[in-house]
C-alpha cells in the first residue's frame, strides 16, 4: 500500500481507548495517530468507510476529546481475535487538534507498516 499520509504518525506511549460518541462502545486502542487520522486495534472487525463520532479517553489530563472518522481500510491482526483498522479524521475542532499536537509533539514516529 502506498503511504499517502501527509503527517507522520505517532506510536501511542500510553493506552487511549476510543469510544463511539453516540453508543458509548468501545471501538479500541489507538496504536499510532496525527491529526488527520490514526490506526486502531480492535477485538471486532470494523466496516470499511463506516463513520463514527469517536471520543478519545486521556488520562493526563483527565478528560475526552471528540472527532469525526471514517474506517478506510480493516484486516485482520496476527493476534486472534484482533484487528487493525485504519482511520481518517474527517471532523475535528481546532482546539482537538491543538490537544492532539500537544500529546504526540514528543513521542516517536512510527516506523512500522502498522500490520503486526
Amino acid at each position: 500500500m502506498d503511504n499517502k499520509r501527509k503527517q507522520v504518525r505517532k506510536v501511542a506511549h500510553i493506552v487511549l481507548e476510543i469510544s463511539d460518541h453516540h453508543t458509548g462502545a468501545s471501538l479500541g486502542q489507538v496504536v499510532n495517530i496525527t491529526t488527520e487520522g490514526l490506526l486502531l486495534i480492535s477485538r471486532t472487525p470494523i466496516a470499511i468507510d463506516a463513520v463514527f463520532q469517536m471520543d478519545m479517553h486521556l488520562t493526563d489530563p483527565v478528560n475526552t476529546i471528540s472527532f469525526g472518522a471514517t474506517a478506510l481500510w480493516s484486516s485482520p491482526a496476527r493476534q486472534e481475535g484482533s484487528f487493525w483498522t485504519g482511520f481518517h479524521i474527517i471532523d475535528i475542532s481546532p482546539e482537538v487538534r491543538q490537544d492532539i499536537d500537544q500529546m504526540v509533539g514528543g513521542w516517536q514516529a512510527d516506523s512500522g507498516d502498522g500490520t503486526d
